[in-house]
């Protein structure tokens, strides 16, 4: 039996993905290329206000930036929804990193630019596949 706190959906809509990215361009266009890809998302400019988010539902995966601007850094956040939900996916992304040590075979970096379709090749890997086609944005 489910909890709330684990339920995979909060009022009826699935969450297949977490999103943060803080740059908005990014930010739409992965949010563009996951909801493409099927998957339905919840796309966030930064991880306070995605760990809100987290408090709320149980996203299938999260996909992050690893340098979010001002405020807690990505793998901080990733920490911290490990810590949450230890079987979540996570996919971490950066243009600035090269790589990323020390990573769980629940886990995934990718260096940008990348295509839509490594994302999406990535979060496949991970068990991550198409369910539905709808997009959230909250800040």
């Amino acid at each position: 039996m489910l909890k709330q706190d684990d339920a995979w959906f909060t009022g009826g809509a699935p969450l297949d993905v977490l999103l943060v990215e803080d740059d908005p361009l990014v930010l739409a266009t992965l949010g563009e290329a996951l909801r493409l890809g099927g998957l339905q998302t919840e796309r966030h400019t930064s991880a306070e206000s995605a760990l809100e988010a987290l408090a709320e539902r149980r996203p299938r995966a999260v996909v992050t930036d690893i340098n979010l601007g001002n405020g807690m850094d990505g793998v901080s956040f990733g920490r911290i929804a490990r810590a949450r939900y230890p079987d979540v996916p996570l996919v971490y992304i950066s243009g600035r990193y090269s790589e990323l040590r020390g990573l769980t075979g629940r886990e995934r970096f990718l260096l940008k630019p990348f295509s839509a379709s490594l994302l999406l090749g990535a979060l496949k890997e991970l068990g991550v596949t198409a369910s539905h086609d709808m997009a959230v944005q909250r800040g």
